[in-house]
This record gives structure tokens, sequence and C-alpha cells, in this order.
């Protein structure tokens, strides 16, 4: 009985320390500058309706933000649809959302994407909003060491284009071998802005800029669009909502 009461607390122990040594990792930042690597590209799920224009952050990839990634979370991008869609008067429809990572070995990744409507309750900051459209879970296969430009499907009605977005992608698992290394998330050169980069791993919505002084610019997240008419109703979800949408 004392052996076993003493494997339990052991087990027990070492749990605790795993569960603090993970959530640890979001109080350190690393990062490092990338050098004139092009993006791979992995495009997932069924054939998308031809592009008309891009929304999202469409700048090079300059830094990678090493061992933060702690699934299930959500990382959000706020955009504007008049930056890159700015041709289609009346609305514009997500059809793929790419994701930028960099791996140092193969992985899986399971993740999913989607598109809110920011909250502008305080209109200097726009917040993680409303959900309009979500993707289901999809496994990425990565073979190897590489910059990735991972591109996932999404059905997205008309959304008007007089309003402020957030593309997102969650992440629900990933696996790499044999190292059992991290995926990197990877942000553009910058300056990196307030209100811009958020991020949910079970906490709450953080804004990455005001948590982490040294974090180096905006998300690499751009999706491809098409013009359209008439724009969709806006839908009011949660996080418990849309987190609820993945794990079905």
């Amino acid at each position: 009985m004392r052996l076993l009461v003493t494997s339990f607390l052991c087990v027990a122990l070492v749990l605790s320390i795993s569960t603090i040594s993970a959530l640890a990792s979001k109080d350190e930042l690393t990062r490092f500058p990338l050098r004139n690597v092009t993006p791979k590209p992995i495009i997932i799920g069924p054939k998308v309706p031809g592009q008309v224009c891009q929304v999202g952050n469409l700048n090079a990839p300059a830094w990678s933000i090493g061992d933060f990634l702690l699934p299930p979370e959500e990382y959000k991008l706020v955009f504007d649809p008049n930056l890159g869609c700015g041709d289609c008067q009346i609305g514009f429809a997500v059809n793929t959302v790419h994701v930028l990572v960099q791996t140092a070995e193969a992985c899986e990744i399971v993740m999913a994407v989607d598109v809110e409507e920011a909250d502008v309750t305080d209109p200097s900051c726009p917040q993680p909003g409303p959900l309009m459209c979500a993707s289901g879970l999809y496994t990425v296969t990565i073979t190897g060491a590489g910059l990735w430009d991972i591109g996932l499907p999404i059905t997205c009605g008309c959304l008007t284009m007089d309003r402020i977005y957030l593309l997102s992608f969650y992440v629900e698992s990933f696996s790499c071998a044999p190292l059992g290394t991290t995926p990197d998330l990877i942000t553009d050169a910058g300056p990196p802005t307030l209100c811009t980069n958020w991020n949910n791993y079970g906490t709450g919505w953080i804004d990455l800029v005001a948590q982490y002084p040294t974090w180096p610019g905006q998300l690499v997240v751009y999706a491809d669009a098409e013009c359209c008419s008439p724009p969709v109703p806006v839908e009011d979800s949660t996080w418990g909502a849309i987190k609820a949408l993945y794990d079905n």
C-alpha cells in the first residue's frame, strides 16, 4: 500500500512539473531571424474557387518564434479587407486561409481556420468577435524541416467590405519526430502593432504585442478571396462556441 501511494505521488509530481513547465513556456519568448528562406506550399483539402484577391498579412516572413505553441490554442490576426481586396465594391468571400510555420523535422499538425468579425466596442483596439465561418479540423503532414505555407480550405459567405475582421488558426495538437521539437510561429519584420495579434491558450484572449515586449512583428497569416454579393449576417459566437466547433 505504501509503495502504491509513493508511486502515485511520484506520478502526480511528474505531471505537475510537466504542467508547470508547459505553462512556463508562455512566459518566455525566443525569436530567431529568418534569412532568405522561401516558404514551401502545402495545400490541404478539396479544390477551392480561384483567387481574385488576398487579405491579411502579405508581408515577407522575417522572424520565427520558437517553443511557443501550447495546444489546444488559437491565434488571430486583425485585418481590413480594403487592404488587398479593395476592388471588391460590395463584399468578399474567403476560400483559403494560409498559415506560415517553420519545423525542424517531420511533423503532423491538427489544425483548423476561421474568419471572425472584430469586436470594435473600443474602435481604437479591434478584438476577437463574432464567428463568420470556420473550417473543420485537418491533419497537416509536414515531411521534414523547412518553412511551410499551409493553406486550409474554408467555406465562407459573402462578407461586407465596411467592417474589420480577423483571420484565425486553431492548433488542436502536433507531433514531431524523432526529436519531438515544436513548430515555430512566423511573423513579418514589424514593427509590431497593438490590438493586431491575439492568442488564447485557455486563459482568455491576450494581445501578443502587449504581453511580450520583444514580439517582433505581425503573424504571417493571409487568405485567398473572391469578390461577391450580397453580404451575409453576423453570427454571435463566443470563444467556447468556436472551440466546440473544432472539438466535434
